[in-house]
């Protein structure tokens, strides 16, 4: 699975002159990443969480940010439609290749490729989500649902603008429902953005596609040294970038780190609020999750095509 130990994180970078945190080398299939953590033992595992056939889609419908085209097609005389779907892939639900946010100042995305990398051949593979495409991301997943319990605690924000939800509330959460995370456990945290979002008149949400502002994890090195710790296979959320923005310490964005520092897929808009009405239902905060990325050459997102199992 790595080629070496999972080292610590006040051991990174794991070499000398890589970006800040980074964790270069680290895995013996680097097109996987953290999904490495999703061994068939590890799946196994997490298929124990099926336990009584109930299941919720996680993803929502295109949330604007991006032009949708449909075009139906008539193949008359025959009585057959076909149908052409053109979509920007970061426009709604959505996971994060490690080709899609690099390390700014460096200028460098995953083990070091550069845009001339990727932009270099048209059918490129490389940081992209073939990989992912060819076995899916299947394993156990964890809700954290803040918006529920900022709400029982008498938390009132915005769910459509800033709010950085700190690492102690995350821990606090955790605690209160006895989830104890898991080594390839996939993080789902629940802002209520995709509520907020929809509540709001079509004029509204025009006027947020140039908007950049949601709540999110506030970020922090200790955020990023949790994350690291806790192993997890991918982390997603209902905002748009997982984490909080305008973020609350720039030094210790997410996106960079994540993506092109760990290997670790991020996922983005999910539909988590049919979910969350499972979890209370059941009093279960952990469940098994499948995702069918898009299997398609050299892809910088795809939709998640995305299902918790219960």
């Amino acid at each position: 699975m790595t080629t070496q130990p999972v080292p610590r994180f006040e051991d990174l970078p794991l070499r000398e002159g890589d970006p800040p945190f980074s964790a270069w080398g680290l895995w013996e299939n680097s097109q996987l990443g953290a999904l490495n953590y999703l061994t068939d033992e590890n799946v196994l595992k997490a298929a124990k969480e099926i336990q009584t056939g109930q299941r919720v889609g996680l993803n929502p419908a295109l949330l604007g940010r991006a032009g949708f085209e449909k075009k139906m097609v008539n193949k008359a005389p025959r009585i057959v439609n076909d149908d052409v779907i053109t979509f920007n892939t970061q426009g709604s639900a959505q996971w994060d290749s490690f080709r899609h946010f690099g390390y700014q100042q460096e200028k460098k995305f995953y083990n070091g490729v550069t845009q001339a990398d990727i932009h270099s051949a048209n059918d490129t593979t490389i940081n992209g989500i073939d990989a992912w495409a060819e076995r899916g991301i299947a394993g156990r997943g964890v809700l954290v649902d803040y918006f529920s319990w900022a709400q029982e605690k008498g938390i009132q924000y915005d769910t459509t603008q800033r709010h950085p939800i700190s690492l102690d509330h995350v821990k606090t959460i955790l605690e209160e429902k006895s989830v104890q995370i898991r080594a390839g456990d996939i993080l789902f945290l629940r802002t209520g953005f995709v509520q907020g979002y929809s509540k709001l008149e079509a004029r509204a949400r025009e006027e947020y596609k140039s908007g950049h502002s949601w709540p999110g994890l506030a970020q922090s090195k200790d955020t990023l040294k949790w994350l690291w710790e806790q192993q997890f296979a991918a982390v997603a959320a209902d905002n748009p970038a997982f984490e909080v923005f305008p973020p609350v310490e720039p030094d210790f964005l997410c996106h960079p780190v994540l993506l092109s520092g760990w290997g670790t897929p991020i996922g983005e808009l999910f539909d988590l609020e049919g979910l969350s009405k499972i979890c209370k239902r059941l009093g279960r905060w952990t469940f098994f999750l499948s995702s069918a990325p898009l299997n398609y050459r050299g892809v910088v997102a795809s939709p998640p095509n995305i299902i918790a199992f219960f």
